[in-house]
């Protein structure tokens, strides 16, 4: 009796042990997360997505790291984590702006054309930003669709609160893909004129042949 007593003892000991070994084992939240920060902000996307993989498992719910998980998931090509990961994101922060960009990224490399655009409408529909319009409008010219981009882009200029030139700059890249070039120049110079210094719009200007300044509007402002 008593060995059988002094078996189950060290059986019991054994185990407990083995259990110690695996709870030391067993990075503190702490530090995995401090680990994960790290990696995410150096660029070490490998490190970057097991150590939020982790962090995700230990906390679902925190948005912040279901996006970290699919950002870095994304950089590292595994696209079925990425999306999983920031939809949940999505789901959980739905006004972050970033997140909405990365899951379309994710949404285009995977060529779900049809995800991609139902995602990017709905939401512009919802937020009724011009920044979202406009991602939509550009997605939908790298995919060659110019109704939807046309769509897009009306509704951007229509929401548009602030003076920057770029719904006018896609715009411009919409008109020049269907050989409308003096459509094309009608909108740079707007952009031309909200923006002056704008290299990019200055870079295509002179790339439809005309030169950036004061001369190239006509008597009525913006002739063509």
């Amino acid at each position: 009796m008593f060995a059988m007593i002094r078996l189950l003892t060290l059986i019991v000991c054994a185990l407990i042990l083995v259990a110690a070994v695996g709870c030391s084992n067993r990075m503190s939240t702490s530090t995995l997360i401090e680990k994960s920060h790290f990696a995410f902000w150096s660029g070490q996307w490998e490190k970057a997505q097991t150590g939020y993989a982790e962090l995700v498992q230990r906390f679902p719910e925190n948005w912040i790291y279901q996006y970290k998980l699919g950002t870095a998931a994304l950089n590292e090509g595994d696209l079925s984590t990425a999306r999983r990961a920031l939809e949940i994101a999505e789901t959980l922060q739905p006004q972050d702006e970033q997140t909405a960009l990365n899951l379309a990224e994710t949404m285009y490399r995977q060529d779900d054309r049809s995800g991609l655009f139902t995602f990017l409408r709905d939401r512009a529909e919802s937020t009724q930003h011009s920044r979202d319009w406009l991602t939509l409008a550009r997605y939908s010219l790298d995919l060659d669709d110019p109704d939807m981009a046309r769509l897009a882009i009306e509704e951007a200029l229509v929401l548009q609160t602030t003076e920057s030139p770029e719904p006018y700059v896609v715009a411009a890249e919409l008109a020049e893909r269907l050989g409308d070039i003096d459509g094309a120049l009608r909108s740079l110079k707007i952009a031309w004129t909200l923006d002056p210094e704008n290299p990019k719009v200055q870079a295509m200007i002179r790339g439809l042949g005309e030169v950036p300044g004061p001369t190239m509007l006509d008597a009525t402002g913006m002739g063509g």
